[in-house]
């Protein structure tokens, strides 16, 4: 999700990575659920975790990579993606359909 992420500051295009580029946008993602939730006339999801954990199916689960790719320092040894939670990926990218499909069944 935030490899070849690509933003616009001062009509310049350009190209980002890492969690400065996926946090805002999972949270985008997370409001415009919440947005889904508010027109049907339901609270907001409030505290993720839960909802999260119940619904792990709602993300992409990244299981290629290794922390070389993903850090600038070559000998710097560090935590591998694996099938299910891992610490580099989490759960995953979130598949915004499934997102909000869960987010109006979830009580």
């Amino acid at each position: 999700m935030s490899d070849d992420f690509w933003i616009i500051i001062n009509r310049l295009l350009m190209n980002v990575a890492g969690t400065s580029a996926a946090t805002p946008t999972v949270a985008g993602l997370i409001a415009m659920a919440n947005d889904a939730r508010l027109n049907a006339g339901k609270p907001v999801l409030g505290f993720l975790n839960p909802f999260i954990y119940q619904n792990p199916d709602i993300f992409f689960d990244v299981t290629l990579g290794d922390p070389s790719q993903a850090c600038w320092l070559d000998d710097l040894d560090g935590y591998y993606v694996s099938e299910g939670w891992d610490p580099v990926t989490g759960f995953g990218t979130p598949d915004y359909h499934r997102l909000v499909e869960a987010a109006m069944k979830y009580s």
